[in-house]
């Protein structure tokens, strides 16, 4: 199942949630009616009231409001969480009172995740996402957000204590699964499906809490006459009617597990089946699920909101007693079946891994079998020599192996540290966006720089030590990144616009103008800048969900011939080979005798326009875009790293995360 399907299993999977969320909220809303009806119907015969006799005599009258009421309370609370959530996977993060790993950490445990997370993300062709660290012995993780350019991470302390390097890298495989898979989208979702549900019991709690407490204070403090005392009333009339929404509360408490167990189970498996695939390293997470087994936390988290967030976690977050036929995960043994059959589950007790990774037991493994000719010297980076064929592009869009992965750990290892510790910082993760843009042609340089002295004063407001400092440290990283392999640039970024997205939305609006406008300073605006500017504005501004307008490439093939032309000259010096790799890629879309458009009607600006409406193609349409123009690329064997990158700036935006791709 490659990347497309994983999205249309997990779009299925939201119209059950909706499925289920509906088919709850009826059942809720009629045990509201009951209760409500059996209330005055008890309420009028004690106060001597006419009333009817049975709970059927009552008329639509008196159930349309109550069932009005209901319906507007769990819709309410459903949309008002969501709206919480869309702000990203920070204030899951939050409500697990997680705190941020600063990237640039000197904690050896900490910067070890941090490492790991972003060799992933490399290796994934996905931002690299924030790291949260929950103060809890239990081993566990789990990502939440709706999209990756809106994802985090989050791991336990027992996690980074209790994990080698290769079991915590199965992990945070296991979580990177889910952000690619459209898992993640789908359990943010289903935390806030689950607020709707259970929010009937959370105000009966509330309101039998309440009372409580203003009943003893009345008891203690207004009044010793118990006359007077019950001539307050209401105390017990309102505790009652707490109790009786706490029953139905826990009505909606059984439907909402069920719907989590329904929704999460079968997806858990296939995470762990993916993060097998990306590491290769069947050893590595069975190891940590064993390690659950045999801790005596577990994956248990101490932590505020866990049981209604138990669904995204890495294991089971709640006491053991709650496992069974509503658990949201399979049992660990069986998930250990899965991945390794002849595991030995039971095998000897945990070893501290924490201290042997401080003592340099624990070290970080060697890939270079993976990669030829691989290197772990900073600023050098090897050539790779694999190639792959169009259909295999496709295939590697959300679904990196341990090539990609062992790719990745070279490159980040080729990162020199200098450069790496600037860009988990906001000044340097902007200087790394400005400085890619740079011409290497030193009077279009000076221009750029001039301009930028100036936006930044204009448009940013920035005081003249600020820009003499950003200026400085600009020209003096694009010097440096000439000396360093063309095949780092989009990884740093990676690495820098997670840190970028952590800023107010005016900024990150001013900052993307200021590219904008340094990369306008020339009349010919380079392809490799464009790629930079997009691929910065695709993740720092995410579109959010867009409507699939256009189900067939047919109904927009101006534009992907557009598209397709600008690829192919990227690739290819020759006019007549360009035409050749178009033809070919446009016989693969179905669209035979094409001509290849010419360069004055391919440039950014018509680039710009085709893109915006190939955002609204339909799924599979889009995984078709993809192998046109990867056959457009391949077309003469070979990768150049333009061709790459645009391709990659292209799958960015249609949210499709590509791997790095080899020469």
């Amino acid at each position: 199942m490659n990347f497309f399907e994983h999205q249309l299993q997990a779009r299925r999977q939201s119209k059950l949630l909706i499925l289920l969320f509906l088919l709850a909220v009826t059942l809720i809303v009629a045990a509201v009616n009951f209760v409500a009806a059996f209330g005055y119907l008890y309420g009028a015969s004690e106060i001597g009231l006419a009333a009817p006799a049975a709970v059927s005599d009552l008329g639509v009258g008196f159930f349309l409001p109550t069932s009005l009421v209901v319906i507007a309370v769990v819709f309410g609370a459903t949309l008002w969480k969501l709206s919480q959530l869309a702000r990203g996977g920070h204030v899951v993060a939050e409500m697990l009172g997680g705190e941020r790993v600063d990237p640039g950490t000197h904690n050896p445990l900490q910067s070890r995740l941090i490492n790991i997370v972003e060799e992933m993300a490399i290796a994934s062709g996905t931002p690299a996402p924030p790291v949260y660290l929950i103060d809890s012995p239990g081993i566990n993780a789990f990502a939440a957000g709706f999209s990756p350019n809106q994802a985090v991470i989050g791991v336990t302390s027992g996690c980074i204590e209790l994990l080698s390097r290769d079991e915590l890298q199965g992990v945070i495989a296991h979580e990177f699964s889910h952000i690619l898979n459209g898992d993640m989208r789908l359990n943010m979702r289903l935390i806030g499906v689950l607020h709707g549900i259970m929010i009937i019991g959370l105000l009966g709690q509330a309101l039998m809490r309440g009372t409580f407490k203003r009943s003893r204070y009345r008891y203690r403090y207004l009044d010793s006459d118990p006359a007077r005392r019950r001539s307050a009333g209401g105390a017990p009339q309102t505790f009652l009617v707490g109790a009786a929404l706490m029953v139905v509360g826990y009505l909606g408490f059984f439907l909402g597990n069920l719907i989590k167990a329904a929704v999460s189970r079968q997806r858990e498996y296939l995470a762990d089946a993916s993060a097998v695939q990306f590491t290769r390293n069947a050893d590595g997470i069975a190891n940590a699920l064993r390690k659950i087994r045999l801790h005596i936390g577990g994956a248990r988290i101490d932590a505020p909101n866990s049981e209604q967030l138990n669904h995204i976690f890495f294991g089971e977050a709640l006491s053991a007693g709650f496992a069974g036929w509503l658990s949201t995960h399979p049992r660990l043994e069986q998930r250990i079946r899965r991945i390794k059959p002849h595991f030995p589950i039971d095998h000897d007790p945990l070893p501290g891994v924490g201290v042997e990774y401080l003592q340099g037991a624990d070290p970080i493994p060697d890939l270079s079998a993976f990669v030829a000719g691989a290197t772990t010297e900073p600023g050098n980076l090897s050539a790779a020599t694999a190639t792959v064929a169009a259909g295999d592009v496709v295939e590697l869009i959300g679904k990196p192996g341990e090539q990609q992965l062992a790719r990745a750990v070279e490159i980040h290892r080729a990162i020199p540290q200098s450069l790496l510790d600037q860009l988990h910082s906001q000044r340097g993760a902007r200087a790394l966006c400005l400085s890619l843009l740079l011409s290497g042609n030193n009077a279009i340089q000076q221009l750029q720089l001039e301009c930028l002295r100036a936006e930044l004063r204009g448009n940013e407001r920035a005081d003249d030590n600020q820009v003499t400092q950003l200026v400085a440290q600009i020209a003096a990283m694009g010097g440096q990144l000439q000396r360093l392999s063309d095949e780092l640039r989009l990884p740093l970024l990676d690495i820098a616009l997670p840190v970028l997205s952590m800023i107010p939305v005016s900024q990150i609006r001013a900052h993307l103008r200021t590219m904008r406008a340094v990369m306008l300073v020339s009349q010919q605006v380079e392809l490799r800048q464009y790629v930079i500017f997009a691929i910065c504005r695709a993740q720092l501004l995410p579109s959010g969900d867009r409507v699939a307008r256009h189900r067939s490439l047919q109904k927009v093939i101006a534009q992907v011939m557009i598209v397709t032309a600008i690829v192919a000259r990227a690739g290819h010096d020759d006019e007549a080979e360009a035409e050749a790799a178009f033809l070919a890629a446009m016989n693969g879309a179905g669209v035979a005798d094409m001509k290849l458009p010419a360069v004055s009607k391919t440039g950014i600006g018509a680039l710009e326009k085709s893109l915006r409406e190939l955002t609204d193609l339909a799924l599979m349409p889009k995984m078709k875009l993809v192998e046109v123009l990867a056959t457009a690329i391949l077309h003469d064997d070979e990768v150049r790293i333009d061709e790459r990158e645009i391709l990659r700036a292209i799958c960015e935006i249609l949210d499709c995360p590509l791997p790095p791709l080899s020469s």
